[in-house]
């Protein structure tokens, strides 16, 4: 397994991932993938793919912001994926551990992430629930 910062080539691969995972609509996805790769040039984004045998199983997407209430940069843990077929092979934690690694690295005093419907997968690595999370769509 290799986990590296993902690059404009491994669109095509991500979008699957994304599809199988989660549903995804490609104009949009299109629209947004060179985005977040141009994002990871300010060294506030964290766009990582993990690799078997050279093909993109999984992907993970965190974001920095410094939080006065943190006292600190924070990062958000926002998307976390990997492809049905490779899933029980502790992929998704090999990405969340490259997440926290460069939060660290880059002096995050914290690391978030909304649990949606895998609030017992993150508890099961350290994480805990401090607050609910809200949204207001605006689409």
């Amino acid at each position: 397994m290799r986990i590296r910062p993902a690059d404009v080539t491994d669109a095509e691969a991500v979008f699957t991932v994304l599809d199988e995972s989660h549903g995804a609509r490609r104009p949009a996805f299109d629209r947004n993938y060179e985005q977040i790769i141009a994002a990871m040039t300010y060294d506030d984004t964290d766009f990582l793919v993990a690799e078997a045998d050279g093909e993109v199983v999984g992907y993970a997407l965190a974001t920095r912001v410094l939080s006065l209430y943190a006292n600190g940069p924070v990062s958000q843990l926002l998307e976390l994926a990997v492809a049905p077929a490779h899933r029980g092979r502790d992929i998704g934690g090999q990405l969340v551990d490259a997440i926290v690694h460069r939060a660290r690295q880059a002096g995050a005093v914290e690391v978030i992430v909304v649990a949606r419907r895998t609030r017992g997968y993150f508890e099961r690595r350290g994480f805990t629930e401090v607050s609910n999370c809200l949204t207001l769509p605006l689409t």
